[in-house]
Order: C-alpha cells, then structure tokens, then sequence
C-alpha cells in the first residue's frame, strides 16, 4: 500500500498545472495505452525495505553511488510557497545495506537541480535559489556551480561551473562525461530566460571544462535525461510554448547530432516531471500518470511495462540492480508528497 502524507505540492507544480488543465493540452498526442495482464507482470513495485525519506521534498538531486542512495536538497514547503525556508539543503545518505538514513552536512539551499555519480563521487550541478524570506516577494536565482563529493574524505569541492545558470533541468553520464540538457535560467525579477544550449564536461581529463553540443531543436523544462546504448535522451518536459509534452529528442553522442525519439505513451502531462534511467540495458520512464514505460530494443516506441501503486513527478527513479528500480520522493496531484521509497521489480522483462 501507499504511504504518504498530504503536505501539499511543489509552488510551481501547483501553478503550472492549474493553468494547463484549464485548456493547456496540445491535440494530437497519443491516447494512453492500458497495461494488459501480460505487460503489466513484466515489472512490480512494493515498499521497499527501507525507512521514508527524513524530509519529504519534490524538485531535488538524486544518485546511487556503491551501496548508498544521496538526496540533496528540494522544494519542502506548501503550495504557492517559494522561500528559503521551503528548499532543503542536507545531503541525505541511505544506507541500502544497512536500511539507515544519516544527515552529512548542510550546504546551499537549493532546488531544481541535478546530482549525478561517476567514478564513487557525487556531482551536484546547477539549480535555483530563493533569496526571499517566507511571505516576501520571490526572489529566485538559477546556479551554474558545480561541486563534487567525495564519500571517503565527506568533503565537497568546487568544480568547473557551468557556462550559464541553469535550474529546472536534467543530467546523464555516459563513461566520463555528464551531460545536461534542458532548463531555464532564473535572474530575480528578469523575465526567466529558456535554454537553447546543452553542455557536457569530461571528467577524465586533467583540466575538466565544459564544452556546448549542437544546438537541441527544442526549448524545454521539467523534463527527464538519461543515458541509453551510446545516446542522451531529453523526455517531455514543459515547452517554453505550447505547455507539458510527452516528445522525446535523442542525442547520438558518437555522430554529435539531434534526432526526434518516439514520444511517451499518455496525455501532455506524462511527460511533465518525469524521472528517467536506464538499467540492464533497457531504458525505463516513470511518468505523471503512474506508468512505467519502456523503450522497445528497436527504439521505436515506448511501451507500457506497469501501472505503479504511487503516481509520482517530480521524483527520482534510480537503478538499484539490474532488476530493480528504486523511486524516491516526488509528489501526487491527489495526494501531495510522499515519503515512501518504492521499489520496482523489472526482473522479469525481456
């Protein structure tokens, strides 16, 4: 069963998606498939055995490194609320052996951000934050700092920042490289400023800096990226017009080209808030609607796997083995944040 408590969802969830159910929705997108019996046995979810998160939170970083799960940072307070107070800032671990959550350390505060492992560390990258007080006018600014973790020493060091401030966007590693893609940046009272670029940093060489992709055909937020078979893949998001949308684009990392992916299965808003990534091989989406889809061998088209107990966005969905997944935090329109980790069993895919 669910656990969960009804805490209210993050401000601009709460914003955006009034707005867009009013009448925001493109025509066109295709109808959400129902999971047969079939499909809906080749993955299960439960309760993982694992304590809820200390702090529930939406819009955070996440990453696996080892045998521990690291949250950072996220949006804590209720609806229409955006503060200093409302944006966590602790690295959170899980112990995944042991089943035990320890507090190690207080940093910025910080939300829409994106946190990725390579090589046993931790990179925390990009962001926004609050510089108002609660009840004071918003004052909200995107980061372009990059700081790296190492579990060994539990110290943080700055790394290379990135060209520009970007919060609301997505990261994925492929060998020694982190890519980030989408995003917008935030500057106080300035009107926010969509992204048109993506960058990506090579960790392996002596003097990391990041360096610009091709241009991505699209300007989108609130989206997914993840890594699978050699290619970056941006999922859904929010357009900069047009509302929520469940189109894919797809990098190829080899060639340094853009190409367009098959979309989501679902209405617009399933590709709103999503969490992406990929494990044994096969790439997963969990989406708004509380379906887990996955992309075919060919790369042609999604396909439903399962219709999940906890319909969550603005989460994050991790591999925790080559035959699970691990989903953490987020939040439900119907049910506010969660605090339940939940495991998905896709042992049995083909």
């Amino acid at each position: 069963m669910a656990v969960y408590r009804r805490v209210g969802y993050d401000a601009p969830v709460a914003l955006l998606v009034t707005s867009l159910l009013i009448g925001a929705f493109s025509p066109g997108r295709p109808v959400l498939a129902q999971a047969t019996e079939s499909s809906a046995g080749d993955a299960e979810s439960a309760a993982a055995p694992y304590p809820d998160i200390p702090q529930m939170v939406t819009s955070f970083g996440a990453a696996i490194a080892g045998d521990q799960l690291y949250i950072y940072g996220g949006h804590t307070g209720r609806a229409h609320t955006y503060s200093r107070e409302a944006q966590a800032n602790i690295l959170q671990r899980l112990d995944l052996k042991t089943s035990k959550w320890k507090p190690l350390g207080k940093g910025p505060h910080l939300q829409g951000l994106a946190m990725v492992a390579h090589g046993g560390k931790l990179y925390r990258i990009g962001g926004f934050t609050a510089k108002n007080k609660e009840g004071e006018k918003h004052d909200l600014w995107s980061k372009a700092t990059v700081d790296r973790y190492d579990p060994a020493t539990e110290k943080w060091q700055t790394v290379a920042a990135m060209p520009e401030p970007r919060s609301s966007f997505d990261a994925a590693v492929i060998g020694d490289r982190i890519f980030v893609v989408g995003g917008w940046q935030m500057n106080g009272a300035e009107e926010s400023k969509w992204s048109k670029s993506a960058f990506s940093i090579d960790l392996a060489k002596k003097t990391p800096k990041w360096e610009a992709l091709s241009e991505p055909p699209f300007q989108r937020r609130a989206l997914s990226v993840a890594a699978h078979d050699g290619r970056i893949y941006a999922i859904g998001g929010m357009q900069k017009e047009g509302g929520p949308t469940t189109a894919v684009d797809v990098f190829d990392v080899a060639k340094r080209q853009w190409s367009k992916g098959p979309n989501l299965h679902g209405e617009p808003m399933n590709g709103f808030g999503s969490s992406a990534f990929a494990t044994n091989g096969r790439l997963y989406v969990s989406t708004y609607d509380g379906t887990l889809q996955r992309l075919t061998p060919d790369g042609t088209k999604f396909e439903i796997v399962k219709q999940m107990d906890n319909a969550r966005f603005f989460h994050r969905m991790l591999p925790l083995s080559k035959t699970q997944l691990l989903t953490v935090g987020g939040a439900s329109m119907q049910t506010g944040k969660f605090d339940e980790v939940e495991i998905i069993d896709v042992g049995k895919s083909p």
